[in-house]
């Protein structure tokens, strides 16, 4: 499955698999989740059969699949395929000046599951059922293995064949005398097949409630091609339909139709909503909710109303661009090689400019803190740097570019920035200094003339980032010797400021390495070797678990911690509650994982009003400004850093103080801030230990996804449930029209725990003779038993 960019969404169906659309359907949703990450509006999106040219493909059962398992898409197919049966001297008029159609082409309609009339035939091209016209492609397919066969343009130009009909409703071909028997047969049975699948599409456009297509359904009328492509647009830009095209793109076959249904169909940056921001400022909070996020704003004036230019739209003038990836490439960049890849929201990017970095808040967590809020100031992650040069992107061309420039909607490759990192927020530093004169006031001058454009950008504003999940696995890495070993360290933090799902824990005896899988971990060692040339040694896997609260517990009142630590009396009481909190997943709604969130500490009005705390301030705000209350807030997290069960951190968990007392009143709390937080992790420990059948633990889950032969899924599915495994659906490759050899693999999917499938593969392979594979991602944590 493939995606677009942020402004286009097409998604690429494997015509030959009844499965694959179940891979459309895990990207699609996460190609929503990183689009929600940055406050974006769900993007439409149109679809393409691809490997039309495969033995047993099938378009309209790759349709039905694709109706059956992503719910909610209504693919509408906008052409048809075309096949040649049996063997003709001629499939293009650049072969034929004669011919404008090869002998025994036949047109697929969308309702022909069978394809038994085409099972032998070579796919040549398609009918575009909005401008009712055949395209057909030279004949490549003798040159399958040779990368040149599309390279070349002339190669590739399709002929087109009007299949429109004259002024009485008829499409007329018999006053061509060139066309022979055969031909005149293919070209009635392709009009035929072409009507009845455009009628499909104008019934799938009225029962979406588009009034124009409805009254041509009624009608049994023939919208023009303009008519149906604006109302397919309108359609697609709602997420009412998908557009389905076809095509055998390794031919170059299907491909210009694609890109020009990318313009027809598709959004442009200017019709879509520039991201939500946060204000990195005093309350961390999201500078616009969603609500906001999708209107515009309006100015009323006494000629009329005029929208906003909000920062971060492509019109605005200031600079809005996000870091979304970072490799290192020798011999280019700073002096690791660092190569920032950003992209440009708004304004523009040059050469040389002054840059203000800015790192998100926990940035590359998932399920931070509830309601959006984060959990610690982004004050000390913002710096100044200077954008040393500008690459040239072009195939594996890495040029420098003198006066490069990035305008917005671009893409662009940046060196010289040593401390940016994947999901930084770029901006230019003149446009966000505060209390200066000169050029910058001379700049906002001509701009404040401007009334349709907003001005009003905060100081630290940021985008979301990039939100990956937290490591499952972690393991022990050591080097060969103690000079490779501060190689290694320089490797794992160039690896880790590239990809912000790995993470490094190095002390002076070991260096811990975590990530996402098994998988994750043996690709950054084999990137070790390669690109660093460092071979280490791994140590055995160790699983994060993890444990969490299933009930509200709640201590009876203020609990009293007493101890005396050589001449110093440490005295508090606290009354507390500790409660479970849920973070939703709409990827994941039918299972049992769950997504992992930091505990949250809140403190009630009365334990506020006790310490003299503001009772509006958020609790991140209260930790800096109070040693009181950050020494509260940092005892309860400490002691939910080891759970009751098996000493694992706890997640998914809020701790609430209702109450705070003690013997000195607030004079002594504030000279000794210290007793404070032990009393806080001592109760808040002994209140879990007290209720430990009230906690549980959680264990990585991961999804697993595995190709068998059919006649041993029973092997599979019983080595599965042996290792408590959640079995859901199994394909057995048994669709309609599907070739006798497709129907040799099967299928299946399931939920494992992460610590029952380390070293899967090999298990798989002796159960199925060396012919299975399987695939594995996180999806969540589930409850277990002790370990």
């Amino acid at each position: 499955v493939q995606a677009s960019s942020t402004e286009t969404n097409s998604t690429d169906i494997g015509a030959t698999s009844a499965t694959k659309p179940q891979h459309m359907s895990a990207s699609s949703e996460r190609g929503d989740e990183h689009g929600h990450g940055h406050g974006h509006e769900p993007l439409p999106c149109i679809g393409f059969v691809n490997k039309m040219d495969k033995e047993g493909c099938n378009f309209a059962y790759a349709l039905s699949t694709l109706r059956d398992k992503l719910h909610g898409a209504n693919p509408v197919a906008v052409q048809i395929p075309l096949f040649q049966t049996g063997s003709s001297s001629s499939t293009n008029s650049n072969n034929n000046s004669s011919s404008i159609i090869g002998e025994n082409i036949v047109a697929v309609p969308t309702n022909d599951l069978t394809m038994e009339h085409v099972s032998n035939g070579r796919f040549v091209g398609v009918v575009d059922l909005i401008n009712m016209r055949a395209v057909i492609w030279p004949d490549n397919d003798n040159n399958t293995h040779d990368p040149s066969a599309v390279s070349d343009v002339e190669k590739c130009v399709p002929d087109v064949i009007n299949l429109s009909t004259n002024n009485d409703g008829d499409f007329d071909f018999t006053s061509n005398e060139n066309l022979t028997e055969g031909e005149r047969k293919s070209l009635s049975q392709i009009h035929n097949a072409a009507l009845s699948s455009r009628a499909d599409i104008v019934a799938a456009l009225a029962d979406v409630g588009d009034e124009a297509m409805e009254e041509y359904y009624l009608m049994e009328g023939n919208p023009s091609s303009a008519e149906l492509r604006a109302s397919l647009r309108r359609a697609t830009l709602s997420r009412e339909v998908l557009p389905v095209l076809t095509g055998a793109a390794l031919r170059g076959k299907g491909v210009e139709p694609l890109l020009d249904a990318v313009a027809d169909f598709l959004p442009s940056p200017m019709e879509r909503l520039p991201p939500s921001l946060i204000d990195g400022g005093s309350s961390n909070r999201s500078r616009s909710n969603k609500k906001n996020d999708r209107q515009v704003e309006k100015k009323s004036n006494d000629e009329g109303n005029s929208a906003k230019i909000r920062f971060g739209h492509p019109l605005h003038p200031s600079l809005l661009a996000l870091a979304f990836k970072v490799v290192h490439m020798k011999n280019k960049g700073s002096g690791d090689g660092r190569v920032v890849f950003a992209r440009v929201y708004s304004g523009k990017l040059k050469s040389k400019d002054t840059l203000k970095v800015v790192t998100p808040s926990l940035a590359g967590e998932l399920g931070g803190s509830e309601g959006g809020e984060q959990q610690s100031s982004t004050t000390e992650k913002v710096r100044t740097e200077r954008v040393g040069a500008m690459l040239e992107l072009a195939g594996g061309r890495f040029g420098t570019l003198k006066d490069g420039i990035c305008l917005s909607g671009d893409v662009c490759a940046l060196v010289g920035l040593k401390s940016v990192v994947t999901g930084d927020t770029l901006l230019l530093a003149s446009d966000h200094e505060t209390g200066t004169k000169g050029k910058k006031g001379k700049k906002n001058k001509a701009i404040s003339e401007d009334d349709s454009v907003d001005m009003n950008i905060g100081e630290n504003i940021y985008l979301a980032g990039v939100a990956s999940p937290k490591p499952v696995l972690t393991v022990r890495v050591e080097a060969e010797s103690a000079e490779q070993q501060a190689k290694l360290s320089e490797a794992l933090a160039l690896l880790n400021a590239e990809d912000p799902s790995l993470q490094v824990e190095e002390t002076e005896s070991v260096t811990l390495l975590s990530g996402l899988g098994e998988l994750h971990i043996e690709v950054v060692v084999d990137r070790l070797k390669r690109e660093f040339g460092l071979s280490v040694w791994i140590g055995k896997p160790a699983v994060a678990y993890r444990e969490t609260i299933n009930e509200s517990i709640e201590t009876s009142g203020l609990v009293e911690y007493d101890r005396t630590i050589g001449a110093t009396k440490l005295q508090a009481a606290i009354h507390l509650r500790i409660e479970p909190i849920s973070i939703p997943d709409v990827a994941n709604n039918n299972s049992s994982s769950k997504l992992l969130s930091d505990p949250i500490v809140t403190i009630g009005s009365r334990a506020r009003e006790y310490l003299g705390l503001d009772e509006d301030a958020p609790e991140e705000e209260l930790s800096q400004a109070s040693d009181l209350a950050h020494a509260l807030i940092a005892g309860c997290k400490g002691a939910l850093m080891r759970g009751p069960i098996g000493a694992y951190q706890f997640q998914n968990a809020r701790c609430h103080v209702i109450d705070v007392e003690s013997e000195g009143g607030l004079p002594y709390l504030t000279s000794l801030p210290g007793a404070l937080r032990a009393a806080a992790s001592s109760v808040l420990s002994s209140t879990l230990s007290e209720n430990k059948s009230c906690c549980s633990m959680l264990e990585p889950t991961m999804r697993v996804e595995i190709t068998a032969p059919t006649d041993m899924v029973g092997v599979v599915l019983s080595d599965l449930t042996s290792r408590r495994g959640s079995v859901g659906e199994v394909f057995m490759g048994d669709g309609v029209g599907q070739s006798s050899s497709m129907n040799s693999k099967a299928l299946v999917h399931a939920e494992v725990p992460l610590i029952e499938i380390l070293g899967y593969a090999n298990t798989l392979r002796s159960l199925t003779g060396g012919e299975g594979t399987f695939s594995a991602e996180y999806v969540g944590h589930t409850p277990c038993d002790e370990v």
